[in-house]
Formats: structure tokens, C-alpha cells, sequence
């Protein structure tokens, strides 16, 4: 397996298996043992490990979101409760569904995909992808199966990086990028409503799927860092997850 085949096969897989916690029932019991509500925690808790950037410097790093309203749950939460206890929250809620989610799948699986992960991490520079910075400065947990999770999280937020590099210099706008990805909840998940909708035209859909092309060819030069059997470890892992039913369900939908 070369690193290309690696990167397009973990893409959607990571996508969804590291977002699956967000709204999960250990995020949504998270969220009320500090009095507040699952949608806050992950606006406030994934803007959390941005450390101290306002509000707005969050919002403006949830870049497929509509502008403003990350920013306003952030502001709204922080305003009632700690960013600190937050995190903490955000935090325990992805080694909560990690335990979970991830008893059953071999441990010597999730080890392997665990070191794949970590070696293409380290090697990441520092400052370019400030979502993939701040997980990285989380202490990684003791138990195997979250620390599996937390590099899971990390590299579906490289992608994520690296995808909004893309969609930016192929001349999408966020709300074009998000409105032709994964369906209508999605998109008005994001924020997006009917105003916001664009004509579908074969000169947007070639510039999204050329988007996804460059992401994939771009995550591929970040994991050839590993060794054939090292990526086709990441592979497995990625798979193995999956195969969990990982999923994301999206609040109130």
C-alpha cells in the first residue's frame, strides 16, 4: 500500500469516527454534569484547545461553520461557565466514548494504528493547523484505546487543515464547500440556511472534487513518513474503528 491509497482510504473514515464523539451520549452527560449543553461543549470544548484565542479568533478557525456563530456559543458559554472545566469536559468526553466504543477491537490493532498515527504526528510542523496544535498539547491518556481516539481526533483534524487549504485555493467559499459535502442536515447544522444556497454547476462540482483530490494527494505526502507496513497499520486501525458503528449523530436531527 503506497501512502496516496492510505490517505484516500482513511479519509472518511477518520472524518467520521473522529467526530463521532461530539454529540454522543458521553459528550451529551459531559456537557450536564457542568450545566450545559452538548452543542456548547463541542463549540466551546474543540474551540477550547485553541487556548486563549477570543471568540472570534475561534470562530474564524471553524471555517466551514457560517461566520459568527461558533463565536457566539463560545462567547455565551465561556460567559457561564469555566473555558478550563469546559475543556476538561470536551476532553473526557473523547476518552468516555474511546472506552466505550473501542472495547471490543484488538488491542494489538489499535496499538499499531496508535503508533502509525503518532509517527506522522510528530513529524507535523507547529503553527500551521491550530486545531491539530491544540489536540496535540493534550496529555495523552494512559488507557490504549483513548489514546488510540486522541490521535484518531488529531488526524481528522489534520485533514480537516488541509482540506480547508484546498477548498481555499480552488475558490470555494465555505458555505459553497460545505453545501455540496455531506448533505442538507449537515449544511444547516453549519449554520447555513436557504439564503445561502448557490446554483449547482458543473464548474462548482469540479472544483470541490478537484478540492478532495489535492486534500488527498496533499495527506498523502504527510504520511509517507511511514513505512508500507506502517501505513497499511493506519489503514486497518481506521477500519477496525469504523467497523465499531462509530458514528455521528447530530443534535436534534
Amino acid at each position: 500500500m503506497d501512502a496516496l491509497a492510505a490517505a484516500t482510504a482513511i479519509g472518511k473514515q477518520l472524518g467520521t469516527v473522529g467526530a463521532a464523539f461530539y454529540f454522543s451520549p458521553e459528550a451529551s452527560e459531559r456537557a450536564a454534569g457542568i450545566g450545559i449543553d452538548v452543542v456548547s461543549l463541542y463549540a466551546a470544548g474543540r474551540g477550547g484547545v485553541l487556548g486563549d484565542a477570543t471568540p472570534a479568533q475561534v470562530d474564524e478557525v471553524f471555517f466551514f461553520f457560517k461566520s459568527g456563530l461558533i463565536g457566539s456559543v463560545v462567547e455565551a458559554t465561556r460567559a457561564s461557565t469555566d473555558p478550563s472545566v469546559i475543556l476538561e469536559a470536551h476532553v473526557g468526553s473523547a476518552e468516555d466514548f474511546a472506552i466505550t466504543t473501542f472495547s471490543g477491537v484488538d488491542p494489538v490493532v489499535l496499538g499499531e494504528f496508535d503508533d502509525a498515527a503518532a509517527r506522522v504526528i510528530e513529524e507535523l510542523p507547529v503553527g500551521r493547523w491550530l486545531l491539530v496544535d491544540g489536540y496535540r498539547a493534550v496529555a495523552v491518556p494512559s488507557d490504549p484505546m483513548a489514546s488510540a481516539y486522541l490521535r484518531a481526533v488529531i488526524l481528522r483534524e489534520l485533514r480537516g487543515g488541509v482540506h480547508r487549504e484546498e477548498v481555499e485555493s480552488a475558490g470555494l467559499s465555505d458555505a459553497e464547500a460545505c453545501q455540496f459535502d455531506q448533505g442538507e442536515d449537515y449544511y444547516r447544522l453549519h449554520g447555513y440556511g436557504d439564503s445561502d444556497l448557490v446554483l449547482e454547476t458543473p464548474e462548482i462540482l469540479a472544483a470541490r472534487a478537484s478540492a478532495e483530490g489535492a486534500t488527498d494527494r496533499r495527506m498523502a505526502e504527510l504520511l509517507s513518513v511511514l513505512d508500507e507496513r506502517q501505513l497499511s497499520a493506519l489503514v486497518a486501525g481506521a477500519q477496525a474503528m469504523i467497523d465499531t458503528g462509530a458514528t455521528v449523530v447530530l443534535p436534534g436531527v
